[in-house]
């Protein structure tokens, strides 16, 4: 409980109170860091620390940013589902196709034979 008003209390958090916090592992995180511009401004550098801390408002940009990227995953496997499935009924038809032609064939060489 004290714990969790402290979170609540603090402007900075480290990589790993990110990850735990957002549920994004911390190497997604860095790797945000460095592509999208809106959590890189979030970062604060000490020069008498080693770590990066990210501000507050990270939490929201981390989620937003999972959740538009999981939501594109989503669209995209749907339009690869819907391509294989197109695929499938196209080789389903061909195969129709070179079956009719062979039953055709055997009709006429059973024909030719009576």
């Amino acid at each position: 409980m004290q714990a969790d008003k402290e979170e609540n209390n603090k402007f900075f958090f480290k990589i790993s109170e990110l990850s735990k916090i957002t549920g994004v592992p911390s190497t997604k995180i860095r790797y945000w860091t460095k592509k999208y511009d809106q959590l890189n401004s979030k970062l604060r550098i000490n020069s008498d620390s080693r770590h990066s801390l990210y501000h507050k408002d990270s939490i929201e940009v981390i989620l937003d940013i999972d959740k538009y990227l999981k939501n594109i995953n989503i669209l995209s496997d749907k339009d690869n589902i819907n391509q294989k499935l197109t695929n499938n009924i196209n080789n389903q038809i061909e195969i129709k196709e070179k079956l009719e032609k062979l039953r055709d064939k055997l009709k006429n060489l059973i024909y030719i034979n009576v």
